[in-house]
């Protein structure tokens, strides 16, 4: 049996990717494809064959990839599971900032030393920004903030609560071309002003 590693990722507040390795320990009747054995791969040499090389990927909507080392963190790290990665986007002054909305691509390699590459790969979407549109729209609403544009804002938070709960739906069966889709017109709605009423969100 190869090595075939396996990975999960979570939100964490909207402005951090936890990116896990769910490999586990092989066994040969519940987990023929994990971690440390012959017939796989071990972690950390002695033992042959073992890690030498880890990296992981991420791109945002099939944009330019960063690829991390994660080789020290693979080969110290302890079994089952452990986090690889937490992925949190800065800026140029390293003040941490919200995560863009899209899909974000993420790509875990493993070379041994034999020279074997193994490799996974997951899709992982977040619509924090757009959300928090919506959520605004609806507070808008509720609480007669505009008063002279009541139906238009209502309507505009009718029409985009429901492209939001579309897009949830999507998001849960990885349909990465319709959620851009879905994406690209709730993020158009957010921007949008009615009468000084939009939320103004981006």
């Amino acid at each position: 049996m190869a090595l075939i590693p396996t990975i999960s990722a979570c939100l964490e507040g909207c402005t951090t990717i936890s990116i896990k390795d769910t490999t586990g320990f092989y066994n040969s009747t519940t987990n023929p494809y994990g971690w440390n054995d012959i017939t796989t791969v071990w972690r950390t040499g002695p033992n042959l064959p073992h890690v030498t090389s880890a990296t992981l990927s991420i791109s945002l909507n099939g944009g330019t990839a960063l690829e991390y080392n994660m080789t020290s963190t693979v080969q110290a790290a302890i079994l089952p599971d452990f986090t690889l990665y937490e992925y949190t986007p800065v800026d140029s002054t390293g003040s941490t900032f919200t995560l863009q909305d899209g899909y974000y691509n993420i790509i875990y390699t493993i070379v041994d030393s034999t020279e074997t590459t193994y490799q996974t790969e997951i899709e992982f979407v977040v619509y924090c920004n757009v959300a928090c549109c919506v959520a605004k729209m609806a507070a808008k609403v509720a609480q007669e903030l505009c008063q002279d544009c009541d139906s238009d804002a209502y309507n505009d938070f009718l029409i985009a609560d429901g492209i939001l709960q579309a897009l949830k739906a999507v998001a849960e069966s990885k349909g990465t071309a319709e959620f851009t889709k879905l994406l690209n017109k709730l993020q158009k709605l957010c921007t949008k002003t009615v009468g000084n009423c939009g939320c103004g969100c981006s």
